[in-house]
Formats: C-alpha cells, structure tokens, sequence
C-alpha cells in the first residue's frame, strides 16, 4: 500500500523548529527506524529514505544539508531560524509482520496490504507566526486597529502610552511623514513585546522579516519599511483623517489578498500539522507570556479551523514540547502536561472540532546529559553540557518544571526559579549513518505516521 502523508510543521520563534527538520530527515535517511524503540517495540521497520525536492512548486527546498553542516563543525551551532516556508519530500518503505494475518491476506488480495508499503512523506515548514494573521480575514481593518491598541495596553502599557502619543505632536505633517513616526513607533512596541517574551503581535507574516535578523547578529534597520510593516493600528486622533485610514484599509486589504489567502490554499494541503511549543521560554518568562502563549495557541488553532475547504481538512494536530532536554530528567513529563493544560484551555476559544493528539515531550537533538550530584547530603539531578556563552563543559541545576503552571504573584521574568538557560549542541559525527541523540523523537515520528499500519494510537478530540 502506498500512503501519502502531508505533514506541516511549525512553531512560534526559536522552539527548535529547523533543528526537529534537520533531525528527521536525518533520521529517516540515514537511519530508518533504526534507534527508534517505539518502532522496535511494535514491530515496524521503516527503510531508509530517499530525500527528493517538495513536489509543491511554491515552495523552496528546506536547506537540509546546511543545516546539516552547522552541526558537524568542529564549534557546533544551531541552524538559522527560518523566516520562510520551505518543503521537501521523503519515500521510504516500511514493513509490519504483525499485520500479516488472514484479515492483512484478503487486504493483499484486493491491493490494500498493511503488513509492508512505501511512504511519501511531504513536510511543509513554516514559521508559526504565519498562523497569527490568518484570523485577520476575519477582521475589517477598523476592527484590528482597535483590538490592536487594547493589546498593546494589555502588553506593554508604557510602550502602548508612547505610540499612542505620537498622534498628538504629528501637527499638518504628510500621510507619508505620519506613517513613517507610526511606523518607527510600532516598532518599538513590537521590540518591547519581544523583550517580554510575547508573541502576539501582528502583522507577523511580515513582521518576521524585520525581527529575526538581529538574533542572529546583524544591525537592524531604524524601523521597519513598508514591506515589513504595510499597515498599522491609527490612534483615535487619527482616525479622522480620512486618507490615512483609507490608505491603511487597502493595505491591509493587499495584505490579506498577497499573503494570507495564499499562505492559506498551501496549508490547507497538510492534513497534519506539528505544532512546537516551547513550555519552558514561557515559564522563564512569567505569567504574561503564558496569556500571550494561550492567545497564540488559540490563534494557531482557529487558522486550522478556518483553512477548511470542501476538498481539505485538517485530520490531526500534534502539539510537543520541545528543548525537553533543558529541564530536570524527573520533571520533563510536567511538560506534556502544561502543554495539555494550554491546548485544552485555547480550544474554548474555537468553533469546531479539530482532532488533536495528546501532547508530547521531547527533544530533536540532545545538548545535555543527565547527572547526580550531592547536595546537602542528598542526591541532586543536574545537566552538564556547554552553556550558550561559555566554552568548558560544567553542570547546572536548572529550574523546576511544575505539575500545573504557577499562580503565584512571584511568577514573573527572571524568577530564578524558573531558570532555563541555553545550551549548546552537541557535535553530530561527519560519518553518516551515526546515532543522533535525541530523547523521545521516536514518539513523535510515530505519531505522525501512526495511521498507516493498524491499531493506531487514540486521538483526543477536543
């Protein structure tokens, strides 16, 4: 039998999304199911596959092999975050005895044998922030512009304060001259949000574009231009000024039209969808992040509701939490259960039923390794590896993963209780073939290609 999956796979900034795609496709080229005990453990065997372009011409190939070389370098660094979608394709075979029976017997006699197959795996990659405009289709700019400035008071009211007080020194000034002040005002509003761990800001499809490149060291642009930032919320002084909101509503009107209804018609084609969270950034980051996460979440899941099309439907939705490997060893389960305890708290804000699949932990590529100390007289788990910024191996005792998430007025940014530092990875062997060291990335490959042999895994519908 031969399946066609189509998977896409995304997540908000830096949840580990480029380095899950290097490692999968890693795997399943290199290795097959071959160090995956979930496989081993049922008696499916996956073959190595054969890495081919996206079939979909819309699409850029996913830089694998750079990727790929990043991590084999002698100082060892995480791929670029990506700020574009990209695709490739994976075939392979895969064989299951357990289901050679006489029921798997008469499959094969009308062509529909589960017990061995080929695979043709499609992955979309796209950055999670896409999904935030989707819900703008369903807004007139008017509309946004005011749920745009109650955020921003919600957010980060001091930065909210300065933007909305630009309106009052603007004076006779050109609606050009106007939108460039706005412009660089929004800016910084959006640079105060991404200081506090937020990531609700929008347009973020555009936004991206101007936001990225200083993490990865380069000089960032006084603000954004208009490709960047093709519209903005209009202060209330402003909204009399008929040619500025006429100007805004046919941006944000091309908006919609060049990149949303498109990014849309091509996610629509990914029945399934992996979404990456990363649990730990927001408990780091306190309690506003959790709000603007579950605003996300709720977001995320409402783009897939509304991608429906008569011809397309999202089957599944499997939300993981990534960088489990950051955390304490005895605690990394505590990060399924936050992530359920989002999901199942955004799913309010929907209509609609969309299959999600329980949540996962796990880690794509391990940074750390597990070990004991003494502490007090007692026994102590930390992690040792190489600290972001540092250049010898040490240990660290990290912060402590919950069973629910905190209440506690003390769950702000820089709680030292919360603390969750980086860590760089681990060199991959220039020899191919080579284990990679992941933790559960098994659970999380079976989960996506579950259904095409019998007794798959429930689905929570939620």
């Amino acid at each position: 039998m031969h399946y066609q999956l189509h998977l896409g796979v995304t997540g908000l900034r830096r949840t580990g999304k480029t380095v899950f795609l290097t490692s999968l496709i890693y795997q399943l080229t290199e290795l097959g199911s071959k160090n995956l005990s979930c496989f081993s453990a049922r008696g499916v065997t996956l073959r190595a596959a054969r890495l081919e372009n996206s079939r979909d011409s819309g699409l850029e190939r996913f830089p694998y092999f750079r990727f790929l070389q990043d991590l084999r370098r002698a100082k060892p660094q995480f791929p670029a975050p990506t700020i574009r979608e990209s695709g490739c394709t994976l075939q392979f075979g895969y064989e299951n005895p357990s289901a050679d029976g006489s029921i798997d017997r008469l499959r094969g006699w009308i062509g529909r044998a589960r017990s061995h197959g080929q695979i043709t795996l499609h992955l979309h990659d796209y950055p999670g922030e896409y999904l935030l405009d989707v819900g703008l289709l369903q807004q007139s700019y008017p509309q946004w512009s005011a749920d745009t400035l109650e955020r921003m008071w919600a957010q980060c009211p001091q930065a909210a304060h300065d933007y909305i007080t630009i309106a009052d020194s603007l004076g006779d000034q050109t609606p050009d001259e106007i939108l460039a002040q706005l412009r660089a005002g929004y800016s910084r509003y959006v640079l105060a949000a991404y200081k506090a761990g937020l990531e609700f800001v929008q347009p973020s499809m555009t936004l991206i574009r101007w936001s990225e490149p200083s993490a990865q060291g380069h000089p960032r642009a006084k603000s954004p231009n208009a490709d960047e930032l093709p519209f903005v919320p209009l202060p209330k002084p402003l909204e009399s000024r008929p040619e500025l909101v006429e100007r805004m509503t046919a941006c944000y009107q091309e908006h919609l039209e060049r990149q949303v209804k498109p990014f849309v018609k091509r996610i629509q084609r990914c029945h399934r969808q992996l979404v990456l969270v990363d649990v730990l950034r927001v408990l780091r980051n306190g309690v506003e992040a959790y709000n603007d996460t579950s605003r996300c979440i709720a977001e995320i899941l409402r783009a897939y509701h509304n991608a429906w099309g008569p011809f397309h439907r999202i089957q599944q939705v499997l939300f993981a939490a990534t960088k489990a490997d950051h955390a304490p060893k005895n605690q990394r389960v505590n990060l399924t259960k936050l992530l359920d305890d989002l999901v199942f708290k955004a799913r309010g804000a929907i209509r609609g039923i969309i299959p999600v699949a329980s949540s996962e932990w796990f880690t794509s590529l391990q940074s750390t390794q597990d070990a004991l100390t003494q502490f007090d007289g007692r026994p102590l788990d930390v992690l040792q590896g190489v600290r972001l910024g540092s250049q010898e191996i040490q240990a660290y005792h990290p912060g402590v993963v919950p069973m629910e998430w905190p209440e506690d007025e003390h769950w702000t940014l820089g709680n030292p209780m919360y603390d969750f530092p980086e860590w760089r990875p681990q060199q991959i062997p220039k020899k191919d073939g080579a284990i990679l060291p992941h933790l559960n990335l098994d659970r999380i490959i079976w989960k996506i290609l579950e259904n095409c042999w019998p007794n798959p895994m429930s689905v929570e519908r939620y």
